[in-house]
């Protein structure tokens, strides 16, 4: 059996992508995003943030694609964080099972994992895959499943106390809290423990040690 497995967040974890998702919505919607904060929207899939600011659903559909669009437009690899494509194209390397869940729509998930240049699309498990994501453990057991691991063997990444419930609740013990320069309002109480860099997970710094040296 592979000694551990990898489950990763996208948005806040793969790439420092929050403010950006926050300045598209405030340039498409700016009468609705006025006094709001894009720490309040973390976590939240696109349709609960569309929802959160006063947005009807019958309006959702033609924005979710403007938004979708100007995202896209925007994202590059300058967003993401660091170390995270060192580590991934290690775990790759090594055939250690890896993957990715996230409450964002899959055409926002499949632009952010572009920036990684991975060889092939990992496994990913997107909002609207499910009918219920986070903090449900839903798509975290649905991603325990495709990657054929167990709940004991696995490492997650999150950056939100929404995600790292998610997780928790499907069995992961090793749940570890990635804070970024928005996460004031999170409290990873739920967190195995919280770290400041990937290397302060031990297997993961062996990776990233190697990918120095090599």
């Amino acid at each position: 059996m592979t000694p551990f497995s990898v489950i990763f967040d996208i948005d806040g974890v793969v790439v420092d992508s929050e403010q950006l998702h926050f300045d598209v919505l405030a340039a498409l919607l700016p009468d609705h995003t006025r006094g709001v904060s894009a720490s309040q929207l973390i976590g939240l899939s696109l349709e609960e943030t569309l929802l959160k600011i006063g947005i009807d659903t019958g309006q959702h559909g033609d924005l979710t694609r403007r938004i979708v669009a100007a995202y896209q437009a925007a994202l590059g690899p300058r967003y993401l964080r660091p170390d995270i494509g060192a580590l991934v194209h290690g775990l790759s390397a090594r055939g250690i099972p890896f993957g990715f869940v996230s409450t964002a729509p899959r055409d926002i998930c499949l632009a952010n994992l572009a920036t990684l240049a991975l060889p092939q699309t990992p496994p990913l498990v997107a909002g609207d895959d499910l009918t219920r994501t986070k903090p449900w453990p839903d798509p975290y057991l649905a991603m325990l499943t495709r990657l054929d691991v167990t709940a004991e063997q696995t490492i997650v990444v999150e950056d939100t106390d929404l995600g790292i419930q998610a997780a928790t609740a499907a069995g992961i013990r090793q749940v570890y809290g990635w804070p970024h320069a928005l996460s004031d309002g999170e409290r990873y109480t739920q967190a195995h423990a919280v770290i400041r860099t990937l290397g302060d997970i031990p297997p993961f710094n062996a990776i990233l040690t190697a990918s120095t040296l090599s």
